[in-house]
């Protein structure tokens, strides 16, 4: 063969060689491509066991969940990375994550946008949003609630809060968070109030302390715990009371296995004392004397 020939080989070889790769390489981008889109397709009961992580949405609200900015060790805590997490959500979402043999993971939201968060898939599951008719239209709900809560006010020491009229007719100044069944709650039961909405119930409650506000609206459960760290104050559920489940929200799917787990996990807690166990413990973290503390109603 002359050198020209062999020349002219050695140039198709190549040519032929890098169509090769790039074929591979396309038909690798392909497979890849594939497997993303089988991914997401996986429903949420699939895609925890497989990848066995946990996504937990927080909306940071004491005391369903909170961080430990000291990072301590009293009983409670749930250390996700460098973070110590605290607050019955945080550790109902750990006993999950544990009986999945599953890693929790913690993204932190705010309940305005817990709907948008769980349609795309940022997270798994949010507990204690409430379950309204509009939000049912997009998300679903576990049936089984962990306890019921209602919805509180907090004011300083002589306030008149035991009604909905009463607070309707002083047209009293109320923090409210930010996408919430108490903000719905009280436009509707006290509609003569002025509310100032807050994204997160930490700068509601500053709000309160600085007095740009008269009172704070939120769960029962965590008003308890605001008033235990605050004196001269008082916690009322109006009359007449507004009970709601306290349970998780998640995403609407065909496969009932998310949903189905979940509705057995959270009766065991429930019924277990499991919840009320968190819920004492985040109390007592904060100083709260825990045998004044109302127990939660389990229906």
């Amino acid at each position: 063969m002359s050198e020209r020939s062999k020349h002219m080989l050695a140039r198709r070889t190549v040519t032929m060689g890098t169509a090769v790769g790039a074929a591979i390489a396309v038909a690798g981008l392909a497979i890849g491509a594939r497997r993303a889109e089988a991914q997401q397709g996986k429903s949420t009961w699939e895609v925890v066991t497989d990848t066995k992580k946990l996504r937990l949405g927080a909306a940071i609200s004491e005391p369903f969940a909170f961080k430990d900015l000291e990072g301590s060790d009293k009983p409670g805590g749930v250390k996700v990375g460098d973070t110590v997490w605290r607050g019955f959500s945080v550790v109902c979402a750990k006993e999950l994550a544990d009986a999945l043999g599953a890693e929790l993971q913690v993204v932190e939201t705010t309940y305005g946008n817990a709907v948008v968060g769980l349609q795309s898939n940022k997270f798994d599951l949010i507990f204690a949003l409430d379950g309204t008719v509009k939000r049912a239209v997009v998300v679903d709900f576990v049936p089984q609630p962990l306890f019921m809560y209602g919805t509180a006010i907090l004011a300083h020491t002589g306030a008149d809060i035991a009604t909905w009229q009463a607070i309707n007719d002083k047209k009293l100044k109320i923090g409210v968070p930010v996408g919430t069944t108490m903000e719905s709650e009280l436009t509707r039961r006290a509609p003569a109030a002025e509310l100032t909405r807050f994204q997160n119930i930490n700068e509601m409650i500053a709000a309160f302390q600085s007095g740009r506000v008269d009172a704070i609206s939120a769960s029962l459960t965590g008003m308890t715990l605001a008033s235990g760290r605050m004196p001269n104050t008082i916690v009322a559920m109006p009359t007449p009371p507004a009970l709601f489940p306290a349970t998780a929200a998640i995403r609407q799917e065909l496969d009932p296995r998310w949903r189905n787990f979940l509705t057995t996990s959270f009766g065991y807690l429930a019924y277990s004392g499991f919840v009320q166990k968190a819920l004492d413990q985040a109390y007592a973290f904060r100083g709260v004397d825990i045998t004044k503390v109302q127990p939660v109603v389990i229906r």
